[in-house]
């Protein structure tokens, strides 16, 4: 299989640069990888609340990162998760 967690690391690091410099409602984003080197890669973002995740998802940059990263991906797995901390 041929080597996509690099092109897709390349991709996804600019569109962090993306996010975190036009969306004041993108609290937190950072890529993770797991340590063993496998292809999974993570992405946590953290948004002020719905409306900033609904714009975020409407983004000409947004739409053009999953469009050129879908070839890249076998499995997107998107959960959405509620502050329990406070």
């Amino acid at each position: 299989m041929p080597d996509r967690r690099t092109p897709y690391l390349t991709r996804a690091r600019e569109h962090r640069r993306n996010v975190l410099s036009k969306e004041p409602g993108c609290k937190a984003f950072e890529l993770l990888a797991p340590t063993d080197g496998s292809e999974t890669i993570f992405l946590y973002e953290a948004y002020a609340d719905q409306a900033a995740i609904d714009h975020h998802m409407e983004t000409p940059y947004m739409k053009e990162y999953m469009a050129d990263t879908g070839p890249m991906i076998a499995q997107r797995n998107r959960r959405l998760f509620n502050l329990a901390s406070e």
